[in-house]
């Protein structure tokens, strides 16, 4: 099992925490984290972009798109309730130059009652946790 640290921007991590966002997803041009490291039974701490780790899930499942076209894009697009994709206009045109995408299906939501500050000076939106780092 290994832990992520996943940057959320409101409101999709309240949908997380909440249950109404059931599969997080990432896409990219450059093959970068979480394509390819993330498994099922993995936890991902929930972190709000320019705040704190507020919360943490299980990934029930994963499914990666590697050479995306476009046809795997109106694949993704399936899942576009689960995605709460439909709250940004622009979601899917934005998404159309990536290369590599990851589904993220979510189980054992669990919101922090005190959520914790972590140290992140970088701009990656996803970072895989060595196992001496807080989580």
């Amino acid at each position: 099992m290994t832990k992520h640290l996943a940057i959320l921007k409101q409101p999709y991590l309240d949908y997380i925490l909440s249950g109404q966002k059931t599969i997080e997803s990432r896409f990219s041009r450059l093959k970068s984290a979480p394509f390819g490291v993330i498994k099922a039974g993995d936890i991902v701490l929930l972190k709000e972009s320019g705040g704190k780790v507020k919360g943490e899930f299980e990934v029930d499942k994963v499914l990666f798109f590697e050479n995306m076209s476009i046809f795997d894009l109106c694949e993704i697009r399936k899942y576009e309730n689960e995605l709460c994709s439909y709250l940004e206009e622009d979601f899917w045109i934005s998404r159309g130059a990536a290369k590599y995408a990851s589904l993220i299906w979510v189980k054992n939501v669990k919101s922090y009652k005190v959520p914790y500050a972590y140290s992140k000076k970088d701009r990656r939106g996803w970072v895989v946790l060595k196992s001496n780092d807080k989580g």
